[in-house]
């Protein structure tokens, strides 16, 4: 079979519709119940096949291109498994914002491993590729799995669930991250359970109906986030005046997303909330990846 030399690849961001932190664990991770969902929006990659060597490199100069990136520690850690000898220039094409909840980083490493696992014919199994995503981070194992899923565990264990929900997303990243770790550090449980079951998201999910997705949505780390940054409160509010039917903080934020029944109904609520907070904020109307239009 001739080689090919380059590849191009999508790899899409994500929205956690629900997050339950069930509580830390003695391994100082946190055990989750997490329902996160792929979408049609994501970063661009290119893999250009080389003699030796790996190398990437990004349009955006504020992500770190070397070993501490998790696109090039999942190239390193799929030749290594293999022994494969060949190399690759990684080329990424950065259009998920950093830091924002939306699983970037963890998308890219999903990506570089089953992509570099066609280019470079390295034969890597599922079960491998899924045993060398959960090594690397906790949201890999869920984009190797390609669809909406529910994740456990620290969120390497996943279950793909049906997911026919047509509504449009429309995403809002108020131009800063909040490191993951701040995040978890400054959560704490709950005195009262308020959150909604997640059998309620997960028919919802299945049924394509909106009303129930909006009531099912909940995320455990909104409690920290918004206290420290209010305006993430302010935004969602600002969402659902202009007819989201619910509205939440994606991951350890900082963007927050609103469901709306159409494209056209988000894109008018797009504008004007850039009216609202200002041009500087960013907007992206998209859709749950794979599901009916």
């Amino acid at each position: 079979m001739p080689t090919q030399a380059q590849l191009k690849v999508f790899s899409p961001a994500k929205v956690n519709l629900y997050l339950n932190i069930l509580g830390k664990r003695a391994d100082g991770y946190h055990e989750l119940e997490t329902v996160m969902a792929p979408l049609d929006f994501g970063d661009e990659i290119t893999l250009q096949l080389r003699k030796t060597g790996l190398v990437l490199e990004c349009d955006n100069p504020n992500l770190p291109t070397d070993e501490s990136n998790l696109a090039y520690r999942a190239a390193a850690a799929l030749r290594a498994a293999t022994g494969i000898e060949k190399g690759v220039k990684i080329v990424l094409r950065k259009r998920i914002p950093l830091a924002a909840g939306l699983a970037g980083g963890s998308s890219n490493a999903a990506t570089v491993l089953t992509g570099l696992n066609r280019l470079w014919q390295a034969g890597a199994s599922p079960e491998k590729l899924n045993e060398l995503a959960a090594g690397m981070g906790s949201d890999i194992n869920f984009f190797l799995a390609g669809s909406a899923a529910v994740c456990r565990g620290r969120g390497e264990q996943v279950e793909p669930v049906p997911c026919r929900l047509s509504a449009t997303v429309l995403l809002i990243n108020p131009g800063f991250g909040i490191p993951t770790p701040w995040a978890y550090r400054h959560w704490s449980p709950p005195l009262t359970a308020s959150r909604p079951d997640v059998t309620l998201l997960r028919r919802g999910l299945a049924e394509d109906d909106l009303d129930a997705v909006a009531r099912g949505l909940h995320n455990s780390l909104e409690a920290p986030c918004l206290r420290k940054f209010p305006v993430l409160r302010l935004l969602q509010d600002a969402l659902r005046e202009q007819g989201a039917a619910g509205a939440l903080m994606s991951g350890s934020g900082a963007t927050v997303f609103g469901l709306f029944r159409d494209r056209a109904a988000a894109e008018r609520a797009a504008q004007i909330v850039r009216e609202q907070f200002g041009p500087s904020l960013w907007t992206q109307v998209t859709r749950i990846a794979g599901t009916a239009r």
